[in-house]
């Protein structure tokens, strides 16, 4: 038991392991993560219905969305996708949970909206061509190692027209400072989120200092499996965003405030690139 424990408690190499696809298309998690980007009460999976109209008439006042081709990358349920056709644009959503997109899908065709929803994975994927404006909203570009942002920078900017415009939020350096190191222990961890069973949950915190890179391991133990899910998450200043995006061949690089919760949040901050 000695020698389980303390392998569970071991600190990994940055982003040396990717259990995405588990959190997001697990037939349990990915109805869990549904219902956290539908809920008003919590902000674990997408930021509440009256953040989000804020970013979206920001974006709407930035570059205009009547007419233009929108690109979501990671869409969900369709939470700014659809308010992206509200204003006019022609959207594709792309997101790699079935769930996700089954929902998307069915309230976009009950009001008609011109959106397209597509299940893929924006890592492997090809993307849409000829798009306006791409957007990856709530950090989404934070859970990647460095080798899968370069990837992932080069298809968006293939992706955009010339003078196209990429819009993304990060999470900051603000939010590594309170970041805490630390292991909890409990019965159906965080109410029964990760299984439909009984099972006993570990949560590892561990801080990458040199990368400010914080990662959540959580280790789930059921009847008959264990199974574990590794949260990475990246923290940005603006100099490194701004370098990353050079690097990819975007041009104008600017930042802005108002994409969390709160306005004057300044645990995130957005990002607007041009091609």
């Amino acid at each position: 038991m000695y020698a389980k424990l303390k392998k569970l408690s071991e600190r990994p190499d940055a982003f040396s392991i990717y259990t995405a696809n588990t959190l997001w298309t697990d037939p349990h998690l990915a109805e869990q993560m549904l219902q956290f980007h539908l809920s008003q009460d919590t902000a674990l999976a997408s930021r509440p219905i009256t953040a989000i109209n804020r970013v979206v008439n920001w974006i709407d006042q930035t570059v205009g969305l009547d007419g233009i081709s929108v690109c979501d990358l990671g869409c969900g349920p369709g939470l700014y996708t659809n308010r992206f056709a509200e204003h006019g644009a022609v959207v594709h959503g792309l997101d790699f949970s079935p769930t996700s997109i089954g929902y998307a899908r069915k309230h976009a065709l009950a009001k008609s909206r011109q959106v397209t929803y597509q299940i893929a994975d924006y890592l492997k994927d090809p993307l849409p061509g000829q798009q306006d404006l791409v957007t990856l909203i709530y950090c989404d570009l934070c859970p990647l190692s460095p080798v899968q942002r370069e990837t992932l920078l080069a298809k968006i900017r293939q992706a955009l027209k010339p003078g196209g415009r990429f819009i993304l939020d990060v999470s900051s350096i603000k939010a590594f400072e309170t970041v805490r190191e630390g292991v909890s222990f409990e019965r159906n961890l965080m109410n029964g989120f990760w299984s439909a069973d009984d099972y006993f949950g570990f949560q590892h915190t561990f801080r990458y200092e040199d990368e400010a890179v914080s990662l959540d391991h959580f280790t789930i133990i059921e009847k008959d499996r264990s199974w574990d899910v590794y949260n990475w998450l990246k923290h940005f200043s603006p100099e490194e965003i701004h370098r990353e995006l050079t690097q990819a061949g975007f041009g104008k690089i600017e930042f802005t405030e108002g994409f969390g919760v709160d306005p004057s949040d300044d645990t995130t901050f957005g990002v607007i690139a041009s091609a």
